[in-house]
């Protein structure tokens, strides 16, 4: 099994559905929902290049990696009282610990900041997601830069990371989506990702985390073996079915969301079979949800 860390363990945070504008039919032509400009996102190990400001409502962003020690990219909202030192001193802290500690200190994290997900990609791939956002300051940051080796592995400080204000304003809704991935935690059964709809190459796709208390994320993998099944995926998370069944090197997807929210992402997936997969640690004992039966075959078509 790879030695990534587990991103987070789950804990309590609020989620909700977001509301926005009003029918533009019946708006004043000043008030007519505006089109939402695609903002841009490079990261790289050579440099780091974010928006300063958006409007609120569901923000399009466009993601590019320039580097496979980078892309790993979200956006985050400091919740009252917090501050940006320790957002990054408590997140640091989730890829550095384990059991009991993990869990704490992703207790500490989410009490820290509210997650809205992003964007996972690598180089030569571009993806765009979409993210309801209110008004109110966010920072914009490279996951992968506090996981240590796996990233940069930066100085403390070093990370990168800038801050976005969010403007009120009316913009456009949001795209609707070809598909629907749920996180849920099914009783008798554990955390499960549920499909609704067919996934098309291009095609948007709506991936809500659905968890009670629990962070989630949604990585997709290319699976080219056509005998891959589900229980060969299960035996790899378990620790006894060798390599992985699927190409780590090309996964997209989104880093984590708190319980709650949603995301659109707009991910290059060409038409074949997929592992839907997730690395985040569950809240009860910070072994991966993927471990316990959150991995599901899509297919792309």
């Amino acid at each position: 099994m790879p030695s990534r860390r587990s991103l987070l363990t789950g804990a309590a945070a609020v989620g909700g559905a977001l509301l926005w504008g009003g029918p533009a039919a019946q708006a004043h032509p000043r008030d007519r929902p505006q089109a939402a400009q695609v903002l841009d996102i490079v990261t790289g190990e050579d440099g780091f290049t974010a928006p300063a400001r958006a409007f609120a409502g569901p923000v399009p962003f466009r993601l590019r990696t320039t580097s496979s020690r980078t892309g790993h990219v979200g956006v985050v909202r400091l919740r009252a009282g917090a501050t940006e030192a320790q957002f990054r001193a408590r997140l640091r802290r989730v890829f550095t610990t384990e059991g009991q500690d993990n869990i704490q200190a992703a207790h500490a994290l989410m009490a820290t900041a509210e997650l809205y997900g992003g964007g996972i990609t690598h180089p030569g791939t571009d993806i765009c997601f979409t993210a309801p956002l209110p008004p109110g300051r966010y920072l914009v940051l490279e996951y992968l830069d506090f996981e240590g080796p796996r990233g940069r592995d930066p100085q403390s400080g070093q990370e990168h990371l800038r801050s976005l204000t969010v403007h009120p304003t009316k913009t456009e809704a949001a795209r609707s989506s070809c598909a629907t991935l749920t996180a849920v935690d099914i009783p008798g059964q554990g955390p499960r990702f549920l499909l609704d709809g067919h996934i098309t190459p291009g095609g948007p796709l709506r991936y809500v985390n659905r968890m009670q208390n629990q962070v989630d994320e949604a990585m997709f993998c290319p699976i080219t073996d056509d005998s891959v099944t589900e229980r060969d995926i299960q035996a790899f998370f378990d620790g006894t079915g060798g390599a992985p069944p699927f190409d780590l090197s090309k996964w997209l997807g989104t880093p984590p969301l708190s319980p709650g929210r949603e995301v659109l992402l707009t991910t290059p997936l060409a038409p074949g079979r997929y592992a839907a997969i997730t690395w985040v640690s569950s809240i009860h004992d910070a072994r991966p949800l993927s471990m316990h039966g959150q991995h599901r075959i899509v297919v792309v078509r």
